[in-house]
């Protein structure tokens, strides 16, 4: 009886490991499945955030380069050859209707593709733009032809992006509330907004804004829209006359010249921009009311009719053309002219070329041009005796601008600091542009306490030569072009 129990519980027993194996095994499958599974997903999500970066970065290269070409001085500038002359006033100002449309195409020309926004049959039709603004593509100008995409370089293939759209913004295509008003959307669709250095506006103050809108489409059909808003990084400057004196006590002495002339009044033909020509100006004007009876008299001393310009209302007569005339609120005082964050300030921290003075001709930059236009700071005093040259775009001297009258300058010259030009030479040479002076250091180089400027001088002896001062605004403008376009806002469009 105990061998037959003892045989039983063997006979019970055989087989469990079997079952063991099995589910040992189907455990192991089950885990092997999961990591399968796991491995799958994994790569799937490394694929498609791999095509999802690539759609994204295409589609930055999109905004970066219309942001690039959107500036004069880019050697693929967008209207380098005025195909698009009411988009920009002068040399690279943006001057968008809310209408406007501008596309850079980038299509895969080795396969002969075509890339066209507006066709609501292509997998690359612009279907953003509808949903920002109050009408469809449809009923936007759009200008034609697009402007081809210059980033293939040596047979090589660009960024995959598939077109770029630049267009003036609005706040109600930004559902942003610009006046602070506190009133809910919807917002104005009608008027284009301007940056003014510190925010957007509808009253035109500042440079215009402009939205950049990249599409990306990669071969697996990936698509990525991404934006900027930006605006140009350019001065907002106006100038009242050919020559402003700013500043009290200021004083002027011209030469004896019969072809020395300073004239208000711009250029009428042959101009350089397609802006109109602005209404005469004075030939000499000056903020302190007190200084206009000294001014007259000095530019009455020799040929006062060869001041010419805007015309002194009666009684006084109408040459020689000195008036008075108002600067910015920003630029009044020695602190906004030439402080910490003043216009000084902001231009040489975005000048080309920052010369230590005293300085000559030979310290001036030659790759000046009129298809090169340069902002040049000296700081300090130069002396162009024997420059027998043309500068081109923008100089400002803190210091005295001894000045050559067989030297040529097209664009603006801004003497602050000191605040003195002087002059003695004979020479053929004449400013096309502007010209503005103001004393906003002592003799000790000190700022002067706001908030009166100082007593700015432009002297000349009467035997120097020169053909004088001519207002030309062509020239201010090409000075004034933007020297970068500032990002705004950056974002991706939800698909």
């Amino acid at each position: 009886m105990k061998g037959y129990r003892q045989s039983g519980r063997r006979y019970k027993e055989t087989g469990s490991a079997l079952l063991i194996a099995i589910f040992a095994l189907l455990l192991i499958s089950v885990v092997g499945i999961a990591l399968l599974i796991s491995t799958g997903s994994d790569s799937a999500l490394a694929g498609n955030y791999r095509t999802s970066t690539a759609a994204y970065y295409a589609a930055v290269a999109g905004l970066e380069e219309a942001r690039g070409r959107l500036l004069w001085k880019n050697q693929d500038f967008l209207n380098k050859s005025n195909t698009y002359p009411t988009l920009f006033a002068g040399q690279g100002t943006p001057s968008f209707s809310v209408y406007d449309v501008l596309y850079i195409v980038n299509p895969d020309t080795a396969s002969g593709e075509v890339v066209n926004p507006t066709d609501t049959s292509s997998p690359y039709y612009d279907r953003e733009y509808g949903s920002e603004f109050n009408w469809q593509l449809s009923g936007a100008n759009v200008h034609t032809p697009s402007v081809s995409s210059d980033s293939p370089m040596a047979g090589l293939p660009g960024p995959a992006y598939k077109w770029v759209r630049i267009n003036a913004v609005t706040a109600g295509a930004l559902n942003l509330d610009v006046s602070s008003s506190g009133t809910p959307p919807p917002y104005n669709s009608t008027t284009p907004l301007y940056y003014d250095g510190t925010g957007l506006n509808l009253n035109s103050s500042g440079s215009q804004a402009l939205e950049i809108t990249a599409f990306a489409y990669l071969p697996d059909k990936t698509t990525k829209y991404l934006q900027y808003v930006v605006a140009p990084t350019s001065l907002n400057l106006n100038f009242p006359s050919a020559l402003t004196l700013a500043g009290n006590g200021v004083t002027y002495a011209g030469p004896n010249s019969t072809s020395f002339y300073v004239n208000g009044n711009d250029l009428t033909s042959g101009r350089s921009c397609s802006t109109p020509p602005v209404s005469p100006l004075s030939a000499i004007g000056y903020t302190n009311s007190a200084d206009g009876s000294s001014l007259v008299a000095a530019a009455s001393a020799y040929h006062p009719g060869n001041y010419t310009g805007y015309a002194p209302p009666p009684p006084a007569s109408p040459t020689p053309s000195v008036g008075q005339v108002s600067l910015p609120t920003t630029l009044q005082t020695p602190s906004q002219l030439d402080g910490p964050s003043g216009l000084v300030s902001t231009i040489t921290q975005n000048a080309d070329v920052v010369i230590q003075g005293p300085a000559t001709g030979v310290n001036m930059p030659t790759a000046m041009s009129a298809t090169n236009p340069m902002t040049v700071v000296v700081s300090g005093n130069l002396d162009l005796t024997s420059w027998h040259s043309t500068g081109y775009g923008l100089l400002l001297v803190t210091g005295n601008l001894n000045y050559d009258p067989d030297a040529s300058w097209e664009g603006i010259v801004l003497v602050i600091g000191q605040g003195t030009i002087t002059g003695s030479k004979m020479g053929n040479g004449r400013f096309d542009g502007a010209i503005m002076v103001a004393q906003t250091h002592d003799s000790s180089g000190n700022l002067l306490p706001d908030p009166n400027l100082g007593a700015a001088s432009v002297s000349f002896t009467s035997n120097m030569g020169g053909a004088g001062i001519y207002y030309n605004s062509c020239t201010i403008l090409q000075a004034l072009a933007p020297s970068s376009y500032r990002v705004l806002s950056f974002r991706e469009i939800a698909q």
